[in-house]
């Protein structure tokens, strides 16, 4: 990778996690969307798979540096403000129509208390966990094609230990999956592949998450979108209008250690989840 290229690229990841990190901080009587629902609590907690998430992305780190190296710089300039457009784009759909997730009690393991340390109840809907991985593995897939079999058993194990480690709800993953999408299809001109015979098949033989939830899940926000004629610039209309219509109801992060029975239409809270303490 070129001197630039290289300087754009640790730009980029700067500039992600200095907006993940600015864009949690509410005043105390927000409400947030709770989007942990039956589906995900019904998937067994697997703190241990915390760690497993940092350690999998590294691998997609060769193939940014390959994008770096073999695309002309004009190209690799406009991935890079397509990239930073997806993390302004997720940040500003989070921060208007703001969600929440529960922390999980009963666990001694060290790997999620490292990450969950630093971290109050509240997610970030659409899962940028999710979609710059997607991101970085669909320009792989076009550009490094013979390289696609192991970026797509990356993906697949990086959602899998997004949803075990409960780092986001399944609503979120699909909100993430879509803003990818659009960025990749309306600001490269790049069709998204999804991979959802992969995870269907392939991916839930594996790990056994019903997936299904989370295709079904994109294709209705996919449907909301186009008969709002949307993109990705009014993605915070779609996520609530998504939210509203499956009855999401909003809470305070005091009472945040609930799920949202979508059978029932009601709130549980079991004694398994809390309400996080973190320091931002």
């Amino acid at each position: 990778m070129s001197v630039k290229n290289t300087a754009l690229f640790a730009g980029s990841v700067i500039e992600y996690w200095r907006r993940y990190f600015s864009n949690r901080r509410f005043p105390k009587n927000q409400e947030f969307y709770v989007v942990y629902t039956n589906l995900d609590q019904a998937i067994p907690f697997q703190p241990d798979t915390a760690l497993d998430y940092w350690l999998i992305n590294f691998k997609f780190l060769p193939t940014s540096i390959k994008l770096g190296n073999t695309l002309p710089d004009e190209r690799f300039s406009e991935i890079r403000s397509a990239y930073l457009t997806l993390v302004r784009q997720g940040v500003a759909a989070f921060r208007q129509v703001p969600t929440v997730m529960p922390h999980f009690a009963g666990s001694n393991s060290r790997s999620p208390l490292l990450a969950w340390s630093l971290l109050k109840p509240i997610n970030c809907s659409p899962s940028l966990h999710t979609a710059a991985p997607f991101f970085i593995y669909n320009l792989g897939a076009k550009y490094f094609p013979e390289e696609e079999p192991g970026l797509r058993r990356h993906i697949g194990n990086i959602v899998s230990t997004v949803i075990k480690s409960k780092y986001h709800a399944m609503i979120d993953i699909a909100c993430g999956m879509f803003l990818c999408q659009t960025v990749m299809e309306d600001k490269l001109g790049i069709d998204f592949h999804s991979l959802e015979a992969f995870f269907l098949q392939e991916q839930k033989t594996r790990d056994k998450i019903p997936y299904e939830h989370i295709f079904r899940m994109y294709r209705e926000i996919n449907e909301l979108a186009k008969s709002k004629g949307a993109n990705e610039a009014n993605l915070p209309e779609i996520m609530e209008s998504y939210f509203q219509e499956i009855g999401l109801p909003r809470v305070r992060r005091n009472e945040s250690n609930c799920f949202y029975d979508l059978d029932r239409k009601a709130l549980v809270y079991p004694p398994e989840l809390k309400v996080g303490r973190g320091l931002v």
